[in-house]
């Protein structure tokens, strides 16, 4: 007798696709226009490529793109070509890519890590100095790769505390890291400032440009001048960039792409005491579908880099529409957002109610509590939603405000991820 998803039984594939229909039906729709949690949606016809390319390889392994399947190391040398002009990489950079920006981050750090541990020919403790608005998976690779971590403490703005940063910094460290832009506020950090710092402390610079990095270039491009963070600043001597989110890809692929080529030799893994001979990965990750890289290309190649420009032209047109129609309400923005997402507070409301109650009702937003504060990240599936959702806004604020409504307790969540352990029952239950 066996539980769980392996039945006594074999089902019929139209059980399976019944089944399946069920379960994603109980899912929040990513794509919908009131979802303003973590979602990139370009629009169903990018949707469609992204799904027939990830399916036509999803069982093809990447990691021997080079050998047994090379269109995958041909989709792999193309997107980096891409990635590298984006982002103005120098003559002589080099990339990695990833299974998402953890992994990224996580090879930041051990490239950072290792490159000091070879030019120093010493082991000690080694600690990366970070915003406080810097990504958690890099406490994450830290805790892994036995590094201190020094994460600025809270403060009233919503950028990299130069100051703190700069006292923080020892013979010790080995990495300074800007956002382009953080997860909790969608304005970039000072990067050329970070880039000054990492420099006089005689230490790298890593651009996480995991959230930002596939809008920003194209806002550029827009006209909308951002914030400079990518190689045109000297000094900056990583980046990571996911394409799975703005770069509308399946799901997981990022990149680390690196000012020197050769600092790539610091993530790669190689073995060769075993019976089979050598055995080497470029990072962390062994085998990955190629799924989610030829995505990646086919995106690419299906919009190409007028589509991008529309997409972010979108996506920024409805940002714009719901800050302004927030801001005649009496709302605050937080700090001067650069990209999709952006932090708001209605007065005399605790915002987290508000946030709650927005959920409720079928808004599906995120918040921060520190400050407290209601988030939306914009797609181009938020066009019909803009007027409304302002309408919703001025509504509940108005029935928290008079006292006929009250939070639900269900808190700020990182994008509401929840760990819950699955507990085994043992042979009792296999009886």
């Amino acid at each position: 007798m066996t539980t769980g998803a392996l039945g006594e039984d074999p089902l019929s594939r139209a059980e399976i696709e019944r089944l399946l229909a069920d379960a994603k039906a109980r899912n929040l729709p990513w794509q919908g226009p009131r979802m303003f949690r973590p979602s990139y949606f370009a629009g169903y016809d990018v949707l469609e490529v992204a799904t027939l390319a990830f399916n036509r390889f999803a069982s093809d392994n990447w990691l021997y793109g080079r050998t047994s399947y090379p269109a995958l190391g041909e989709f792999e040398d193309d997107v980096l070509d891409t990635l590298y002009d984006l982002f103005h990489a120098p003559s002589g950079a080099g990339g990695i890519l990833t299974s998402g920006g953890t992994e990224s981050l996580i090879e930041a750090i051990h490239i950072a890590r290792d490159k000091e541990r070879t030019a120093a020919k010493r082991s000690q403790p080694y600690n990366i100095v970070l915003p406080h608005t810097a990504h958690p998976a890099l406490d994450k690779g830290a805790h892994l790769l036995d590094v201190e971590v020094r994460r600025a403490p809270s403060s009233d703005g919503v950028l990299a505390d130069l100051g703190w940063m700069t006292q923080a910094c020892d013979t010790s460290t080995i990495l300074v890291v800007g956002s382009a832009p953080p997860y909790p506020f969608g304005q970039v950090d000072p990067i050329a400032d970070l880039a000054a710092l990492a420099k006089e402390k005689h230490t790298r610079l890593h651009v996480d440009a995991c959230l930002g990095g596939m809008i920003l270039p194209f806002s550029e491009m827009l006209g909308r001048k951002p914030p400079l963070f990518d190689f045109r600043i000297q000094g900056v001597h990583s980046l990571s960039v996911d394409l799975h989110k703005f770069g509308y890809s399946a799901k997981g692929i990022s990149a680390l792409l690196l000012n020197e080529a050769d600092d790539a030799q610091y993530a790669r893994m190689v073995f060769t005491n075993w019976p089979a001979g050598m055995y080497g990965t470029p990072s962390i990750s062994g085998t990955r579908p190629g799924g989610a890289l030829a995505s990646a290309w086919a995106v690419m190649r299906y919009l190409g880099r007028k589509g991008f420009i529309e997409r972010t032209r979108q996506i920024f047109d409805v940002r714009d529409a719901i800050i302004m129609g927030l801001r005649d309400l009496g709302a605050e923005t937080i700090g001067s957002p650069d990209c999709y997402h952006f932090n708001f507070t209605m007065p005399e409301i605790d915002n987290l109610v508000l946030a709650d109650q927005l959920t409720k009702d079928g808004w599906i937003v995120s918040s921060t509590e520190s400050p407290k504060t209601v988030q939306l990240m914009i797609t181009a599936a938020h066009g019909p939603s803009a007027q409304p959702l302002v309408q919703a806004v001025k509504e509940i604020s108005a029935d928290i405000q008079a006292g006929r409504r009250d939070s639900t307790g269900a808190g700020s969540v990182y994008s509401k991820v929840v760990v819950k352990p699955r507990i085994a029952k043992g042979a009792a239950a296999r009886a």
